[in-house]
């Protein structure tokens, strides 16, 4: 069954109103028709199950036809914070940590970063990428990460994590690689990426004196968004964030 994303303002008691791409997708592409039935998820994360009931021009008319069912969040929470990338890489990057099942995304500015775009260019991307987000959880049937709308520098990156989260810092130069070992399994992760040039040493001794794990991802030295979709898919492969829920 089809699955897409809605937000509050659809809601209108028992009925759920689809309007924009999903209508098009949902009239022209699937053709579904009058009885049919989809799936929606809202940003709490509750799942749907909804009729439609007709079309109009630009909408599909729904009503609900069971209880919402609140989908179950991942048991450790994983956040990406990615320095910024060049061109179209931080969109593809979205698209596949929102499969892979991350809970959160941060972006920001370090030392080597060639993008730098301003509060309005910033906005701009965050609209886009949330987007993103949406039509990746409508196609892999999983939930839309938080994608936070500041963009960071290096230094916020290194006081944002809680007590109870365990920190990943990814650097090629670091004489420890990942390993598969992660008990015990803390409460939420963060791991942090570096642009296209890498992290400086600096910003690696900052990582270490903020108590950081410094890791490297083995003897390859891969592109930027190579390293950042390996790092998250290895990690959480090793806290069993990949397992089919039953």
């Amino acid at each position: 069954m089809r699955r897409f994303c809605v937000t509050q303002d659809m809601f209108d008691n028992d009925k759920v109103i689809i309007a924009g791409t999903d209508c098009h997708y949902i009239k022209n592409v699937l053709r579904l028709k009058t009885g049919d039935r989809v799936q929606l998820v809202d940003t709490h994360g509750y799942l749907y199950h909804v009729q439609i009931t007709r079309f109009t021009k630009n909408q599909v008319i729904t009503i609900i036809i069971d209880n919402a069912q609140q989908i179950a969040p991942p048991a450790i929470h994983v956040t990406i914070a990615q320095s910024m990338l060049k061109e179209k890489k931080m969109d593809n990057l979205i698209r596949q940590a929102t499969e892979l099942g991350v809970s959160r995304w941060v972006s920001f500015i370090s030392e080597r970063s060639i993008p730098r775009p301003d509060a309005n260019r910033m906005k701009k991307k965050v609209q886009r990428w949330r987007a993103i987000a949406q039509s990746a959880a409508q196609q892999c049937k999983g939930l839309v990460p938080d994608i936070h709308d500041q963009l960071f520098d290096f230094q916020n990156i290194c006081s944002m994590p809680s007590e109870n989260q365990r920190v990943y810092f990814f650097w090629e130069n670091a004489h420890n690689t990942l390993k598969p070992d992660l008990q015990p399994l803390p409460e939420s992760i963060m791991l942090i990426f570096g642009p296209e040039g890498g992290f400086s040493e600096q910003e690696a001794t900052l990582a270490r004196e903020s108590g950081y794990i410094i890791s490297s991802l083995g003897t390859r030295i891969l592109r930027a968004e190579t390293a950042t979709i390996v790092g998250l898919t290895l990690i959480q492969y090793f806290i069993n964030n990949l397992k089919k829920k039953t």
